[in-house]
This record gives C-alpha cells, structure tokens and sequence, in this order.
C-alpha cells in the first residue's frame, strides 16, 4: 500500500534538478561587488516552496547552498544556510497562505517576504556576525534584494504560466 505522507520519486528528482540549477545560477552565473552580490540562485528556491510546498523549498534552498560553497571552497555557515533555506521556506508559506490573492499579488507578497527574511533580515544578521559588516553597509543590500525580488517575481510568474511545467509539477 503506498504512504500518501512519503515524497515521490519524481518529485525528488524535480528537487534534485532544482538544487542543481540553483547552484549553476548562484556560482556561475553570478556578478558580484563585493558584499553584494545579484544571481538568480534563488528562483529555482522559491519554485520548489511555490510548487511542491514549503518544507521541499526550505531542503532546496538548504542544500544548494551547502553543496554551491563546498564546491566554491568555502566553510559552511549555517546563519547564511539558513537564509538560502528560509527563501523556500518562506516562499513557500506564503505562497500556500495568500491564496486569496490573485496570482500576481500573490506571487509577489511571497517572495517579498522570502527575500525579507532570507536575504535582508538572516543573511545580513550572519554578515554581521561572523564577518563584521557595519549595519551602515548591509543597508546596500537592501536595493539589491528588492531587484531580486522583482526579477524573481516575472520569471516565476511566466514559470507558473507554463501548462507543461505545472502539468508535470502536478502528477
């Protein structure tokens, strides 16, 4: 008798190809200033929470930043882990709360408040913490979360408009 409760294989492997797109966007296709840096490594995060719920956004988000720094040498953090793993989570919530709200609304309030939390509260916290950023300087990231946001918003919105990917993310 199959468990209703168990993750499918398929959406495992959904999962697995979203963590790994997650790690091309954040590594590879990545521009960086220094402490602010713009990539898309949080798209494929927010469509895990927006399409197979919270928990799997929050394990996308977790382990492609695990996997994305010990392939970039870095130690782990696991303040920033949790950013990079809040983004799904939250994104997950809210998309799956403000179902009232039309598509578009909705989809924005969502990954607002990802970015929100993920980005702007818990990364900058980690920044500050472990590597001395003055609160005066994080306050440039915000800029850059918001056209994250906004780039996020358009691309999961034509993503979410796509019959054969939402055909599949349903079976």
């Amino acid at each position: 008798m199959k468990n209703e409760s168990r993750i499918s294989v398929r959406t495992l492997t959904a999962m697995a190809l979203l963590i790994a797109m997650s790690i091309v966007f954040s590594r590879v296709l990545s521009i960086s200033t220094g402490f602010v840096r713009f990539n898309l490594g949080s798209l494929p995060v927010l469509l895990a929470g927006i399409l197979f719920g919270p928990w799997a956004g929050f394990v996308v988000g977790m382990v492609a930043d695990i996997i994305g720094g010990v392939l970039a040498g870095y130690a782990i953090n696991p303040l920033i882990t949790l950013g990079a793993a809040s983004i799904g989570l939250v994104g997950g919530l809210g998309w799956q709360r403000l179902s009232h709200l039309r598509t578009g609304t909705r989809l924005w309030c969502s990954v607002l408040a990802a970015h929100f939390v993920g980005s702007m509260v818990i990364n900058s916290l980690a920044l500050h913490i472990f590597y001395g950023y003055a609160w005066a300087v994080l306050i440039a990231r915000i800029p850059n979360a918001l056209v994250r946001t906004a780039v996020n918003t358009v691309l999961l919105r034509i993503l979410l408009e796509n019959r054969a990917l939402m055909a599949v993310a349903k079976r």
